[in-house]
């Protein structure tokens, strides 16, 4: 993959519509994936490893940015984290289809948080919201359970050439 990617394809956004990647999403991969949802799951934890962030606040503006939705984290305590996923793109997800699946922003958020933190995390998601247009997604950090940090590099997305 192209070390530009994020930047590239991030300065091209008015050649992009919601239509793409919801028939991609929401149409095609159900049909390629069947009931086994869990392959979205480990997509999102991919893309995080291609995709790292450097800092906490990166990831609510790489999921506004690649039209994922508006993330802003609700609650943090014992090692748990929930954030609030909503928008006019989940909403539209949401009547999309019957069972919309969330799980490649939660696979995510997962990796993203224990790059960050160097700690195994694991996400869930609770599609059970009273809104229309919101999902809850809930991210376990062990604590107990370090991961080697040596082998990660981070990108800056509020300053990606690097420059302090």
């Amino acid at each position: 993959m192209n070390s530009e990617f994020y930047s590239l394809a991030k300065g091209n956004n008015e050649l992009g519509t919601t239509l793409g990647a919801s028939i991609l999403r929401d149409s095609l991969l159900p049909d390629l994936i069947g009931n086994d949802t869990t392959i979205l799951y480990w997509a999102g934890k991919r893309i995080a490893r291609n995709f790292p962030l450097a800092k906490d606040e990166d990831l609510p503006l790489f999921f506004k940015e690649s039209n994922w939705g508006d993330l802003v984290r609700v609650k943090e305590k014992f090692g748990r984290q929930t954030f609030e996923l909503s928008g006019p793109i989940v909403k539209l997800r949401k009547q999309l289809t019957n069972h919309p699946e969330f799980l490649l922003e939660a696979g995510f958020i997962a990796e993203t948080i224990q790059n960050q933190s160097g700690f195994t995390s694991e996400a869930s998601v609770d599609l059970d919201s009273s809104k229309s247009d919101t999902v809850f997604i809930t991210v376990q950090v062990d604590q107990h359970d370090p991961i080697d940090l040596n082998t990660l590099t981070d990108i800056d997305l509020l300053n990606p050439s690097g420059n302090n």
